[in-house]
């Protein structure tokens, strides 16, 4: 591409030499034509392209054509950097604590009335001082909880940055409630100081004091003892049986319950009154009525305790023989509850068995049930 530029520039030069050689000044003969010529070229040559540039057009410059493909690079400019601050060094507190953790007794923990129990805390040095053994936490206002009024952190040293755990022996309050008791540091010079990670500056023990569920207990009891009365005849203490005799004469049952494995504070809750097993002559239900269950302290039966008929005051009824498995009909009256409390103190229930409505319905068939009882009693422990 330059040997071909190079060639038009010289043809252009040659042209005007040869145009100069019409000038009035006279031509130059063929041999100083070609002379010309000749050195013209050589100077061309020798001034290479650069020079030719140049020469046929000052004015060109490095910027580029607008509709060029390369653009221009722009020169670099040195941008200043934006200030950074100076970076100042705060002071750390000589005295700084921040709460770690609840070692024992997180917050809501319940307790019942008058409980003793140990709150540890476990507290960070975050000062620039060692704590000694002159540095303290005391009590700063809200529940006691039969508090000291201060406690010694360490007998030792607690380095800024190490962690130390600090316990207080306290006692539940007597009365049901949520309870909060504040805490904060001390120095040796009495200085109160807080935990940086407390807005209060505070640390706190906080629980609940709620009176214990009653616990509830069940026992099945057999009988101890038992004894019957025939109506005007004789006590005895081989069966209990209720009913009458083929001589037509009442029967009635007597039966002793050893209660002393219940608690003499228990409360009774419920009572059920149950026949383990039994056997039945006659019709006793349907010839004597419903079999009912009284409480009667006899102490040691004698005869004086056979009972009239259409007495009041059952604990449990039964009107005919499928009655003695039911659930519901076994169920204690509260008559039969009480008697039970009552009977607590001297670890003896006693009842008696009778058919109310008649001792005997006069036909000389002995209508009688016999069998052996328990009571199941549920409870709350004193």
């Amino acid at each position: 591409m330059q040997k071909r530029y190079i060639y038009i520039l010289t043809l252009t030069l040659l042209v005007a030499i040869l145009s100069a050689c019409n000038m009035p000044n006279g031509s130059p003969s063929p041999a100083e034509q070609t002379a010309i010529i000749d050195r013209s070229v050589a100077e061309t040559v020798a001034a290479g392209p650069t020079a030719t540039l140049q020469a046929e057009d000052p004015t060109i410059s490095d910027t580029p054509d607008p509709g060029s493909s390369d653009p221009a690079t722009p020169t670099p400019t040195n941008t200043p950097e934006a200030d950074t601050p100076t970076p100042t060094n705060t002071p750390i507190p000589c005295n700084l604590g921040r709460f770690v953790k609840d070692v024992s007794i997180p917050d809501g923990t319940t307790f019942e009335p008058g409980e003793v129990f140990t709150k540890t805390w476990r507290i960070k040095n975050t000062g620039s001082c060692a704590w000694t053994s002159g540095y303290d936490i005391v009590f700063s206002g809200g529940d006691a909880m039969s508090a000291p009024g201060s406690v010694q952190i360490t007998s030792g040293t607690v380095n800024p940055g190490q962690n130390v755990d600090v316990s207080v022996d306290l006692t539940a309050p007597a009365l049901e409630g949520t309870y909060r008791g504040n805490w904060q540091l001390r120095d040796p010079s009495d200085v109160i100081f807080g935990i940086e990670n407390s807005a209060s500056g505070l640390f706190w023990v906080e629980i609940k004091v709620e009176e214990p569920a009653p616990t509830e207990n069940t026992v099945a009891i057999t009988s101890a003892s038992f004894g019957m009365v025939e109506d005007g005849l004789q006590v005895r203490t081989n069966a209990n049986n209720a009913g009458d005799t083929n001589n037509d004469v009442g029967l009635q049952g007597f039966v002793t319950f050893d209660v002393s494995s219940i608690a003499n504070g228990a409360t009774i809750i419920t009572a059920k009154l149950i026949y383990i097993s039994h056997d039945i002559l006659g019709d006793p239900f349907g010839n004597l009525g419903c079999l009912r269950a009284y409480v009667h302290n006899y102490g040691s039966v004698g005869q004086e305790d056979f009972s009239p008929v259409a007495v009041t005051g059952a604990i449990v009824r039964f009107c005919d023989e499928a009655k003695l498995s039911s659930s519901s009909e076994q169920t204690m009256s509260s008559i039969g509850i009480t008697g039970i409390q009552n009977a607590l103190a001297s670890d003896a229930f006693q009842i008696r068995l009778q058919y109310k409505d008649m001792h005997t319905n006069g036909d000389g068939i002995a209508d009688v049930i016999r069998g052996s009882l328990k009571i199941v009693v549920t409870y709350q422990e004193p």
